[in-house]
C-alpha cells in the first residue's frame, strides 16, 4: 500500500482547497521514453484516465486523430475530442499498461486524470479526508 498526502492549494474566499494529486510517471513502449514524476489528479468522475498531448507529443504517440478518437464532454458540458493510445503507467510502486486519452484541453497544471477505466478498475483507492491521507492498493 502506498499513501500520500493530499496537496492542499488556495481555494475561494482564503480558504484551502484539498486536492487528490499524486506523482506518476508514463512510458511508451516503442520509443522507451518515460517522463519524469507527473502531477495527476485522481479523479472517480473521470470515466477514463486523460493526458495533455504536449506529454504524448514527447513521448512519441502519434496523435494523429483517427476513428477511434473520441468524444467526450467534461464537467463543464464542453465538448472535446481525445485520442487513445496504449501507455505504460506507473504509480504507487505498481507498472502497468493502460489506455490514456490524450487531448489539448488540460489545464497546464494537472496534465493528467487518473479515471475509472485504466486506474480504479486496477487499484483500491482510499480518500481519508479528515487524515488529510489518500492510500492506493
Amino acid at each position: 500500500m502506498a499513501e500520500y498526502p493530499y496537496t492542499i492549494l488556495p481555494g475561494k474566499e482564503g480558504k484551502k482547497a484539498y486536492k487528490p494529486l499524486i506523482n506518476v510517471s508514463l512510458q511508451y513502449k516503442k520509443t522507451h521514453r518515460v517522463t519524469l514524476p507527473i502531477k495527476a489528479l485522481i479523479d472517480s468522475g473521470a470515466d477514463v484516465c486523460f493526458c495533455a498531448d504536449y506529454i504524448g507529443i514527447w513521448l512519441g504517440v502519434s496523435l494523429i486523430q483517427s476513428r477511434q478518437s473520441t468524444e467526450f464532454t467534461a464537467a463543464n458540458n464542453q465538448k472535446f475530442i481525445a485520442t487513445p493510445s496504449l501507455v505504460t503507467l506507473r504509480v504507487a510502486q505498481k507498472t502497468y499498461e493502460a489506455v490514456f486519452y490524450f487531448t489539448s484541453v488540460l489545464p497546464k497544471n494537472i496534465p493528467v486524470i487518473l479515471g475509472q477505466s485504466g486506474f480504479f478498475d486496477k487499484n483500491k483507492i482510499t480518500f481519508d479526508a479528515p487524515a488529510g491521507i489518500i492510500e492506493i492498493e
